[in-house]
């Protein structure tokens, strides 16, 4: 199965989710007890649920777009479980809805948490020192960050070993502030 099914199918899910509670929204608080003046907190569940789906069929590799559907089901069961106390509420719809909302939440954690999940894009830029194994660490040069920094090919490249030319690409990260990466099997 692809990496991105999962997402995919969750969005469409999202869509008709959002949709149902938009569409329905008295509907529902009529079963879950609800005064038809709460209708507007189910069709804003509604809203979300559609962001979030719009956002999964959008970018499949986003994690964030899942777990966005977790806190959304928090949402959810969270008003589930304020309705249990409401006496005018059917209490086989408030079974069946409750089951069905832990069950996609049930899936969305899976979803979220499993290996070789989407990954959530970084906020930081990589400069080649995390590329992996075949790539030189030094990958980086030439997007400007190593010529501000002073680590240009002019100072004799050719010559420098490339324990020196390591030792370079270190100082300059960290006058950059950016993180520690050890590579495997490289001793610093």
């Amino acid at each position: 199965m692809k990496r991105e099914r999962l997402p995919w199918a969750l969005g469409w899910a999202s869509l008709g989710i959002g949709l149902t509670e938009l569409a329905f929204a008295e509907g529902i608080c009529r079963v879950l007890g609800l005064s038809k003046y709460r209708a507007d907190r189910v069709r804003a569940l509604g809203l979300r649920e559609l962001a979030s789906g719009w956002g999964l069929l959008r970018e499949p590799q986003r994690r964030d777009w899942v777990w966005a559907r977790v806190a959304g089901d928090a949402m959810d069961l969270t008003l589930l479980a304020v309705t249990f106390g409401k006496p005018r509420a059917s209490r086989v719809w408030q079974g069946v809805i409750t089951a069905a909302v832990a069950g996609v939440t049930l899936v969305d954690l899976y979803a979220a948490l499993r290996p070789g999940a989407p990954l959530a894009r970084s906020a930081a830029p990589s400069l080649g020192k995390d590329v992996g194994r075949g790539v030189p660490a030094e990958s980086w040069r030439g997007s400007g960050l190593a010529e501000d920094m002073g680590v240009n090919g002019s100072r004799g490249e050719e010559g420098e070993s490339e324990e020196v030319r390591q030792r370079m690409m270190d100082e300059a990260a960290k006058r950059l502030g950016l993180p520690e990466v050890k590579e495997p099997g490289v001793s610093h």
